[in-house]
């Protein structure tokens, strides 16, 4: 057991390593100019050429856009001078998932809502240990940030991880004070986590945009679904259990992205695959900053895989 442990710890390491390196490159290429697609694309590839997977799309959302923007095939968004980007990725070695985000920003009037995101982060890891209440994470989360004039996304949390689970049993809550018996739970020494405090200077609080391009194999078709089954037998190979994109899809192969999207809606009609759309701000003006890393519990403290 003590042989199997120490495996998948390595594993767990290993993803930390590569996750580390995706964001240094996040950070010398995203440029007002550059192209969405080209960079999830590098970054992706990256990943892949290290010898392990991503644990979902890139995620490439821009100022109001809080979560689950990922380009699209050959999408034309591009880098505004004035952008703040949350870069959200992950990589897993054999089913062991590290998640971790930042926040990338060229408007200096939002340096402050970008500093705070940062800071709930660092304030939250400081406190993890074996057997603290979640809602005492997500308390610190709010504090840090409200403390600073801004809020904290209520409706956004981090989450447990398993092996090829990405959200998984706990919650960890971004806010506290206010709701300090919401979620129930406790850390637990050994468990991995993602904490992920989103700040903005809007209302707190995301509702659904009219875009969905981040999709996950929910089921598989019945007998009688032949149609559905030939489909997802095309691409189960390539997108797994996994959150996918339809870029993941895109190949020398298979390369008619009309046909791809074509397919993708006939298993989201038939519930065979579900879609997260892209999270926004409810106020349409304000704007979002994200940190975050994945954890492993310790009795007095933590181990953060991707730092």
């Amino acid at each position: 057991m003590e042989s199997k442990a120490k495996e998948i710890l390595s594993k767990y390491r290993e993803a930390g390593r590569i996750s580390i390196e995706a964001k240094r490159i996040a950070e010398k290429t995203i440029r007002p100019g550059k192209n969405a697609f080209q960079i999830a694309e590098e970054i992706e590839g990256f990943i892949r050429k290290e010898g392990a997977k991503p644990s979902f799309p890139l995620n490439f959302s821009i100022n109001n856009e809080a979560a689950h923007y990922s380009p699209e095939i050959n999408d034309s968004r591009t880098v505004g001078k004035n952008d703040t980007i949350k870069v959200d990725l992950g990589a897993h070695v054999d089913g062991y998932i590290v998640d971790t985000a930042i926040t990338i920003n060229f408007n200096p009037q939002y340096n402050e809502l970008v500093k705070v995101a940062n800071e709930a982060l660092e304030a939250a890891l400081s406190i993890v240990k074996d057997g603290v209440k979640v809602m005492e994470v997500g308390a610190v989360i709010e504090k840090t940030i409200t403390s600073a004039g801004y809020e904290p996304i209520r409706n956004l949390s981090g989450h447990q991880i398993k092996r090829y689970v990405l959200h998984a049993g706990q919650t960890i809550p971004n806010h506290g004070s206010k709701f300090l018996e919401l979620i129930k739970g406790r850390l637990q020494k050994g468990k991995v986590y993602a904490i992920e405090p989103f700040a903005t200077d809007g209302v707190g609080e995301v509702i659904n945009g009219k875009r969905t391009n981040i999709f996950r194999v929910v089921r598989k078709p019945k007998k009688k679904e032949v149609e559905h089954a030939k489909i997802l037998a095309k691409y189960f190979k390539t997108v797994g259990v996994l959150p996918f994109s339809p870029r993941f899809l895109y190949d020398k192969e298979n390369n008619d992205k009309e046909t791809i999207m074509k397919d993708l809606r006939k298993l989201l009609r038939a519930g065979i695959i579900m879609g997260y759309p892209v999270l926004v701000e409810r106020n349409p003006n304000a704007n979002v900053s994200q940190f975050e890393h994945t954890i492993i519990v310790k009795e007095n403290g933590c181990e953060v895989l991707t730092q």
